[in-house]
């Protein structure tokens, strides 16, 4: 890694004493850095897909069993608030994955929230 000195300066604009000492990357390991995220950030969207397949192997349970017993209503309301909320800050962030996954556990939510209301 390549060091530069880089003079630090307060509110007023004066030099302080003590230099900070910044950390510049070379273009290897921003390269390799990129790299890996690029592969986590795949990794991310496949494991956060896979998890939020429970919302829709629930209904599915619930519509072939016809029985919704023991399953919380108030809990997957909850959980489908949290995903919406999810959603907003992953659009707010420019994150697509972070949306991709919570839009698919708003519509997992909601279709066993009627899942659960069916069967009810």
């Amino acid at each position: 890694m390549a060091q530069v000195q880089k003079k630090a300066v307060n509110y007023n604009n004066e030099e302080i004493t003590k230099p900070q000492i910044e950390v510049k990357k070379t273009e290897k390991e921003s390269s390799s850095k990129s790299k890996f995220l690029k592969y986590y950030a795949k990794y991310m969207l496949c494991m956060g897909i896979v998890g939020q397949s429970l919302f829709y192997l629930q209904a599915i349970k619930i519509f072939l069993t016809g029985n919704a017993q023991g399953v919380s209503l108030s809990g997957f309301t909850i959980a489908l608030f949290s995903s919406i909320s999810w959603v907003i800050y992953g659009h707010l962030l420019k994150d697509k994955i972070l949306m991709s996954v919570n839009i698919i556990a708003v519509l997992g939510a909601i279709l066993t929230l009627a899942a659960i209301l069916w069967a009810t």
